[in-house]
């Protein structure tokens, strides 16, 4: 039987790369552990690029990766509109897949902070004093949307709500929470757009809930200021041994979300028993299962509906400040999703 053949559209260059190319560890890792053959297509963190890039991939391969980035997943999707092929989404959380097939291996970008009132009760924030600010892109107005929603079913709102391009700015937009009192702030936006909430969070003395929280570039650029603040996190080291060795050191969730993506698309391939497009699409439809993640069903449009990410805290380490789980949804046990079962190497 010949090898399978592996397709991502990942920027290794440009913006985009310092995630993408954890993605790209992760699907190496997978390639490698199965013996795949595989070929990756920098996109060079150009949205319009990956789209061009994907069609001729897509005939190429009997597994199609997406790229890292919701700007850039959405630009496939619609490069891929009325074609067969399926495309395992695992980098695009705010992705709206039109006519396209598209299967989330990770939760949306409105779940990720599905746990945010918990979660900022457990760190002992005062909710009243917590102001939600969010970038302008759909994966920042999603997140936000999302953080507002767990305020809301909690009974609670937060303090201010403020949209950076309102703002001008990221400084200017913590500077204005401040003043009206804010003592955390919850960010959703861009890498760039939190590193740069993440710098004024820290030089008003306030309390940071980012998303880029959840990856280690955030001690990375702030250090010891870091301490007590939470973020998002798809997945955190320890969670699956036997796949985690496989990954390089210091691997981070996005390594763990496209290698997840690949174990997915080959259970999906396995029980189609067929690349074919007509049969793989209604195998991943039908798939009940377990990653690295978490669990994985998707509805009929084949978007993510079993699993959100967890919620993790900064805290003291022996050498550095270290991620540890704050907040796990209820999903993860598994309680409402039938017939899982893990997948292992």
């Amino acid at each position: 039987m010949r090898a399978v053949r592996i397709g991502a559209v990942l920027a290794l260059t440009g913006r985009d790369a310092p995630m993408a190319l954890q993605a790209a560890a992760g699907v190496r890792a997978f390639a490698a552990a199965r013996g795949g053959e595989l070929e990756i297509v920098d996109h060079r963190s150009d949205a319009d690029a990956a789209a061009r890039a994907v069609t001729g991939l897509a005939r190429r391969c009997d597994l199609l990766l997406g790229p890292y980035g919701s700007g850039a997943t959405r630009a496939v999707a619609a490069a891929l509109e009325g074609r067969p092929e399926v495309l395992w989404n695992h980098g695009g959380a705010a992705t709206d897949p039109g006519g396209a097939r598209v299967i989330d291996v990770i939760g949306p970008a409105r779940s990720y902070w599905a746990g945010l009132a918990d979660a900022l009760a457990l760190a002992g924030a005062d909710i009243a004093r917590t102001a939600v600010v969010h970038g302008p892109t759909g994966f920042g107005r999603a997140v936000a949307e999302g953080a507002l929603d767990s305020l809301a079913a909690a009974g609670r709102r937060p303090l201010v709500v403020v949209p950076i391009d309102d703002a001008g700015d990221a400084a200017t937009a913590v500077a204005a929470a401040s003043r009206l009192g804010a003592e955390t702030v919850v960010g959703a936006g861009r890498m760039e757009e939190e590193l740069a909430l993440a710098a004024a969070i820290a030089a008003h003395g306030l309390r940071g809930a980012l998303v880029v929280c959840g990856v280690a570039v955030a001690v990375e650029r702030l250090g010891e200021a870091v301490l007590g603040w939470i973020g998002p996190a798809q997945w955190i080291a320890g969670a699956d041994s036997e796949w985690e060795s496989r990954l390089p050191a210091g691997a981070d969730y996005p390594a763990a979300q496209a290698l997840a993506a690949c174990l997915v698309a080959e259970e999906a391939l396995e029980a189609a028993a067929s690349p074919h497009p007509e049969r793989l699409w209604p195998a991943a439809l039908g798939l009940r299962t377990r990653t690295l993640l978490g669990p994985f069903a998707v509805d009929d449009r084949g978007r993510q509906v079993a699993h959100a990410p967890l919620i993790v805290r900064w805290e003291p380490g022996p050498i550095a400040p270290v991620r540890r789980v704050l907040w796990r949804p209820a999903s993860e046990g598994c309680g409402d999703v039938d017939g899982l079962r893990d997948l292992h190497p």
